[in-house]
């Protein structure tokens, strides 16, 4: 149970405000892909929404939290059995709004990116070996209608090494199934700048099982579109493959 601080006021509660989209690959959700990607990959995401602070007063919620996490990719057949091959890394401030159907967030956040020890030589690198960050403010919104939860948003780059045009674009929609089991469906599909526009699509098809404020997800998942991969950014990926997601169900 969360902590009283006051009338409207509650300490570490259970879920935010805002619910991350479960298709964006780098919303802060823990996460294991075994994926199809010109051989076999495992990603492998360790990540956390953590809401701190509710104030809710009447209809509106607004919450204050922090988000981080890590994203790897393992390829298969290496050295190693399973090289780690990437990782990057995400710290976030969250500031979410809700008032009755509609919710939205506004953040700002870090991300980086790394080689793992499973690349072995430079000329095996698909891309530069410089440093890979980006700081940047996200506002992200929209309604949710019955089982159907619609949202919008948009980023732009506060700092980035190496330099890259700073505006991008997100749109994406989930259909949730209101039973404790249930079918699910979501969509996302990014635009940004840096990649010329190209469009990055994100989808998945699956079963959910809540119980309290906890979900656990499976589905199958797939992306195409400019890489979500900080060290592969410019590179081109079509990956399917089955998920195994565990996160909090959100308001």
């Amino acid at each position: 149970m969360p902590a009283p601080l006051g009338a409207d006021w509650d300490l570490l509660p259970a879920t935010s405000a805002w619910a991350v989209p479960v298709a964006d690959t780098r919303s802060p959700l823990t996460t294991v892909s075994l994926l199809a990607d010109d051989g076999l990959a495992i990603d492998v995401g360790l990540a956390a929404d953590f809401p701190l602070v509710r104030w809710s007063p009447g209809e509106t919620e607004l919450t204050l939290g922090l988000a981080a996490g890590t994203w790897m990719r393992f390829g298969a057949g290496g050295e190693l059995t399973f090289d780690l091959l990437t990782f990057d890394g995400l710290f976030a401030l969250p500031l979410d709004l809700r008032s009755g159907r509609w919710a939205g967030r506004l953040q700002w956040a870090h991300v980086s990116a790394h080689w793992g020890d499973g690349v072995r030589k430079a000329d095996e690198k698909p891309t530069n070996l410089d440093p890979w960050s980006r700081e940047y403010l996200q506002v992200q919104g929209g309604p949710r209608l019955g089982p159907v939860r619609l949202y919008a948003g948009a980023r732009a780059l506060v700092h980035s090494l190496p330099g890259a045009p700073p505006l991008a674009f997100q749109a994406g929609g989930e259909v949730w199934g209101r039973w404790t089991t249930a079918p699910y469906l979501a969509a996302d599909v990014q635009f940004a700048q840096e990649f010329g526009w190209a469009p990055a699509l994100a989808g998945q098809l699956g079963v959910s099982w809540a119980r309290g404020p906890s979900r656990l997800r499976v589905a199958l998942a797939g992306r195409v579109g400019p890489e979500d991969t900080g060290k592969l950014a410019g590179a081109r990926e079509a990956t399917l493959g089955l998920l195994v997601g565990f996160d909090r169900c959100g308001p």
